[in-house]
């Protein structure tokens, strides 16, 4: 395949989405053959992405300029290791909840417009990750951002809609901030290019506008990430959701923030910035240990796991904030670990509503006996996200703690074991709660289509299991991608080559 062909797959995991979206708007109508093409879509994504994944370790990133623009004009999309594993993580998850949408509902009873809302959800976080440049992260966040507001509202009552206030009210001050904060770059840098942001801000060390951007690229990516105090909008919001859905928002919203962090104090922002490093780890051990206290005090079964998303997010941000290769690709690995383990859990919340009629753990109970198979995937995706051996999330917190103290970070590798300790806790009084008490005087509503989604959920676990197993592999891809993230001149190299492949017209 010609280098300009391998280009243009870089464009494809956002536009395939999109177009995807507009056929299923054209026959609004739900029936099986619109299932069939969003399967196939999203089937066709993740073969990609698992392509790219293979293709940019080997042969270096997919540098595709829109137009054939030079640096730091037009639009550029980067496909590099790290941009490619997320790619990877968000169509399986994609397909993962989609497929258990058709479990869960009849074709007539579906929504029409979720598939097409979904896709273009997708399409958004897709673009967050290949985007080169600060402006168009700003545009896939607002295409990510008007798409999840629409899915928070489509299918809630009235009360649950209250939920989406702090959801949209928040997002929509952090979009401001982002806009100023793009404004500000500008006025600075004179660009927004990454590549060329990282050549003109090399000059800037010390200067105290470089510190006040990194702090505004701080405050508008943890709140996107749901770091403390800026997580307020998740706990309320994702519990108001439709199961599946619920569970591609858990797997996949927040670590876009996660995402950016990386990608912004790892490839862009220079690595003299010490102090705001130290900022960021603290902060994310009050993340882990705020937001597993806020998990042990629910009494339901999807606002445990939301206060968890926010915890979780605490380990991936102190590995940032920690800011060594090796801690970078603690990072990505727990990143890898987490979508799909979250993921999974919140749809196994969905089989528990649906057997139970309700996951408040007072009125629940009866699964174990029910529903064994459904107990196994409740089991070992909680195991893992306690971080219980061997399980993927054994070996991504192991990776953080060794590097919290290697550096002597005694308090912070201390919240952490206490926040493990503390999300067993929880989870275990989910266990008891809903699946090893007795059956509740409600009949179990354990039918086939319950079965039929926790099929998809046992598909999840296969993949948990397989990461876990198979951790020395997936954390030396981690470590390639975490090298590449971290290599700020190899960046630039890599991008400016793609101009003077434009120059020499070897290259649209």
């Amino acid at each position: 395949m010609s280098a300009t062909a391998l280009a243009n797959l870089a464009a494809l995991p956002v536009v395939a989405p999109i177009a995807a979206a507009l056929i299923l708007l054209l026959f609004p109508r739900p029936n099986l053959a619109r299932r069939v093409f969003a399967v196939v879509v999203l089937t066709a994504l993740l073969g990609l992405s698992l392509w790219m994944v293979a293709h940019v370790q080997a042969g270096g990133p997919l540098i595709l300029r829109v137009g054939g623009w030079l640096t730091p004009y037009g639009i550029v999309l980067v496909g590099d290791t790290l941009a490619a594993i997320m790619l990877c993580l968000s169509s399986f998850t994609a397909l993962a909840c989609v497929l258990y949408g058709f479990a869960e509902k009849p074709t007539a009873d579906e929504h029409p417009m979720r598939l097409p809302l979904m896709l273009l959800l997708l399409s958004g976080i897709d673009l967050s990750f290949v985007t080169g440049d600060l402006f168009n992260l700003f545009v896939a966040f607002e295409v990510m951002l008007l798409s999840s507001y629409a899915l928070l509202t489509l299918e809630a009552t009235a009360r649950e809609s209250r939920g989406a206030l702090p959801y949209l009210t928040l997002n929509l001050v952090g979009s401001a901030l982002f806009l100023a904060t793009c404004g500000f770059t500008y006025s600075l840098l004179g660009t927004l290019n990454f590549a060329e942001m990282i050549v003109r801000m090399d000059p800037l060390v010390g200067d105290v506008r470089l510190t006040v951007l990194a702090v505004l690229m701080l405050l508008v990516f943890g709140l996107k990430a749901g770091v403390f105090p800026l997580y307020y909008w998740l706990p309320g919001s994702y519990p108001i959701l439709p199961a599946p859905t619920a569970a591609f928002y858990a797997g996949m919203l927040t670590k876009v923030g996660v995402y950016v962090l990386l990608r912004l104090f790892g490839t862009v922002l220079p690595p003299e910035l010490t102090g705001l490093h130290t900022l960021i780890a603290w902060t994310a051990g009050l993340t882990m240990v705020i937001g597993v206290l806020g998990a042990v005090a629910q009494g339901r079964v999807q606002k445990i796991l939301s206060y968890h998303i926010v915890s979780q997010i605490g380990f991936m941000v102190l590995a940032i904030g920690l800011f060594t290769p090796f801690a970078f690709t603690a990072a990505i690995f727990y990143i890898i670990h987490h979508i799909i383990v979250k993921a999974a859990l919140f749809l196994v919340g969905g089989v528990i509503v649906r057997a139970n009629g309700t996951d408040d753990l007072d009125r629940t109970g009866g699964l174990w006996r029910a529903a064994p198979w459904l107990g196994i995937v409740f089991v070992i995706q909680a195991m893992s996200l306690a971080g219980l051996p061997p399980l993927s999330g054994f070996w991504g917190k192991l990776m953080i703690i060794q590097e919290g103290l290697g550096q002597r970070e005694w308090v912070l590798v201390g919240m952490s074991l206490l926040a493990s300790i503390l999300t067993l806790v929880s989870m275990l009084k989910i266990w008891l709660g809903a699946f090893w008490r007795g059956a509740p005087a409600e009949p179990l509503n354990y039918d086939g289509r319950a079965k039929r989604m926790t099929a998809v959920g046992l598909g999840m676990v296969a993949v948990s299991l397989v990461i876990g197993l198979g951790a020395e592999f997936f954390a030396k891809t981690a470590k390639h991608a975490a090298g590449e993230t971290l290599d700020r001149a190899g960046y630039v190299r890599t991008v400016k080559a793609a101009d003077a492949r434009i120059h020499e017209g070897k290259h649209p």
